[in-house]
Order: structure tokens, then sequence, then C-alpha cells
């Protein structure tokens, strides 16, 4: 049961940081892959000036307005206060939240407090791009962390320098900080199919070099992972692959698979052993109609710390998301983990609004009850974004 412990544990921290990124559910417009509205192949916060564009003709609610095509100055950088040349795309996120918790029935303090507070960007010439973001994480985030204080560090969840290559520009090589190329790139980075998996969005970015690939039915990513070297020392560093490769069926449809190994001296969470990590698994995303988006993943895992067997577990999910009008989603979610090494399996379920209430604003609430053998958790997270 100590290990299903940490894996809330971890949770209750994680839940403080959300960065922003790309939204899988984007299927539902014909939008399978990312690059066409970000910078970075994966998502992401730094947009293109075509994803500014989509952003506030697709995502925020109208409010019964005539459909324009032309997009309005307020979806540009800054709510559109100065125009910046096509070579620099500029972008930043500022998260409030609030949040209480419970286990069996106990409650903690209701908190409130900064989440993000991060700027990111992109520089680039013809076939060369360099980009980035820094911010500051009042607590948490030390994956990500620049300084090394308890508290309150500046981080940089991604850094990286890129080349285009190939005629239609639709090979992507880049090295430095990325996201892992794994599963479905969810916003909700604390899910256990991308904490289980260690591919979050907030601290589960490695350093590496990495191939990407994005076609019109086709896209995949393949890196190779030189280590987290913002983490010290170097034996708790992990090493190895991570992949995974898309087909659009249809516009409407994509199915993918994933799959990452990783060797590391000690293990960064429970035991500090020695430890190879496999995960390996598949993905689905379906749109049925504009206002349902259904996203499935399912993930083997297996553990082999040192001079122990290897111990293989589980991950998957299930997600609905339901947009009865635009801007507004409704999200059910449920989830199974079963930990390699630990005994016992564990289950959530998440409920959640996300209201896209007007240009560069959207305000979201979860309730995630999460069940364990021996007790549970209720989690109601309430929280204001705005993205410059």
């Amino acid at each position: 049961m100590g290990g299903l412990v940490l894996v809330a544990l971890l949770l209750s921290v994680t839940l403080w940081e959300r960065p922003a990124q790309a939204y899988a559910w984007m299927i539902k417009h014909d939008y399978a892959g990312c690059n066409q509205c970000h910078a970075d192949p994966s998502g992401g916060s730094v947009l293109t000036e075509y994803g500014r564009a989509q952003s506030d003709f697709l995502l925020r609610m109208r409010y019964g307005a005539k459909d324009s095509w032309e997009a309005p100055p307020s979806a540009g950088f800054l709510f559109g206060a100065f125009k910046l040349p096509p070579s620099v795309l500029l972008g930043g996120d500022v998260r409030y939240a609030t949040i209480t918790k419970s286990t069996n029935g106990n409650p903690t303090p209701t908190r409130a407090f900064f989440m993000q507070a991060d700027f990111t960007g992109q520089i680039s010439t013809d076939r060369f791009r360099v980009a980035g973001s820094i911010g500051y994480a009042d607590e948490g985030a030390l994956l990500a962390s620049l300084t090394h204080q308890p508290d309150g560090n500046v981080v940089s969840r991604a850094h990286w320098v890129g080349l285009d290559i190939g005629e239609d520009k639709n090979w992507l090589l880049r090295a430095g900080r990325m996201n892992l190329p794994f599963g479905i790139r969810t916003a909700e980075h604390t899910m256990w199919a991308r904490t289980a998996t260690r591919s979050d969005i907030n601290v589960g970015q490695q350093h590496g070099v990495a191939l990407a690939y994005n076609g019109t039915t086709w896209r995949g990513e393949l890196m190779a992972i030189a280590g987290n070297f913002q983490v010290s020392p170097a034996e708790y560093r992990e090493r190895g692959y991570s992949g995974m490769l898309e087909f659009a069926v249809a516009t409407n449809l994509g199915m993918g698979v994933s799959s990452l190994v990783t060797v590391a001296g000690r293990n960064l969470y429970d035991p500090q052993v020695p430890l190879t990590r496999h995960a390996h698994g598949g993905f689905i995303r379906y749109a049925p109609s504009k206002l349902f988006v259904l996203m499935a993943e399912l993930d083997l895992l297996a553990y082999a710390p040192s001079g122990s067997a290897q111990a293989g577990g589980t991950v998957g999910m299930f997600q609905v998301d339901f947009e009865p009008t635009q801007g507004l989603h409704l999200i059910a979610t449920g989830e199974t983990f079963t930990e390699p090494l630990r005994p016992g399996s564990a289950s959530d379920i998440w409920g959640s609004a996300a209201w896209f209430l007007g240009p560069h604003f959207d305000i979201r609430v979860d309730a995630i009850r999460q069940s364990f053998p021996n007790f549970a958790t209720t989690t109601v997270l309430a929280q204001i974004h705005a993205f410059l």
C-alpha cells in the first residue's frame, strides 16, 4: 500500500501546478495533431498566429455573436497590445486556484494560491528554432526547477533548439528539455495515466534528442532520453527512449501506440535503488459528433529494481468531453491503476467543468474521488487561468 500512498501524496502536490498545453479534444474540429497551432509538435503554450486565431474561433464562448472568420486583435499576444514579427512567438500563463482535500472524510483547510506564472517563447529563422519557458513556482515543481530552494523556485519546463527538415518541413529535429512523446497529451496532467508513466507536462520533461513527424494521416515522435539535467545527483536521472505513433483513421478518429524504457541508477521515488522502467500501450481519440469527444488510454507497466524480479502493473483512463455550447465543457473521467511492486489497485473518478468565458480566459472546477485499498480521498480544485 505504501506505493499507493506515495501516489496520493504526489497527486496532492502536483495538483498545485497545471501548465497550459494543447487540448486533445480538438480532434472534434479535425485537428488530429498539434503542430498546426503550436510551436511544439506535442502541444504547449506557445501558439502560432494561426493557433491564436483558432483559440478565438473555436475555444471561447461566443454568446450568440455572429461568426466571423477574421480573428479580432484581442487574439494576439498581450491581447493585441502590439504585433510581433513573424519570426517571434511569445506567450505566458498565469493561474490562480483554490484547493480543498479530505481523506476518509477528514478535510484539510482550503488553500488559495498562484499555481503558475510562466513566460514562453520561440524565435525562428526559415528552418532553425529556439524555444523555451521560464517561470516561478511558489511550491512544488522541483523536478523542473533551476534554483534549489525548498519553495519559491525559478522553473523551466521546456527549452530546446530545433531544425525543420524536409521540403514541407514535416520533420522536426530537436535537442533540449522536452515533453516526453507518450500517450494522450491531456490537460489533466495529474491523472495516473500521466504520473504513473512519468510523462506529465508539469515536471515530467526530460533532456534529450527527439525527431518528430507530422503528416496528413500519420504523426509521431521518437526521443532519446539523456536524463533530467535539472535533477541532482546524476544517478537519479533516467536514460532510455520514449516514442509515440498515431494514425488518423479519419479526421475525427485517431489511434496510436506508445513505448517507453528508461534506466536510472536510483529510483527517484520509492524504493531508492537502481530501476529499469517500462511503459507500453495504446490510445484512441474519437469525436462521434461536434458535441462529444471520447478518449481512452491503456498502458502496461513494468518495474525491475536491482536485485528484484520484474513486476508488472497497468494504468488506464477513459474520458468523455461534452460541449453543449461552444466554450463550455463538461468532462467525466475514470481511471484504474495497479502499481508494479505494490499490492492492491486504485481507482478514481473525475467530474470537471471548464468555461472558456472570453479571449485568453478560462475557469475550471474539478472534483476528484480517489479510492485506495484502505482509504479514500476527495479533492475539489477551482482555478482561473489567463494566457498572454
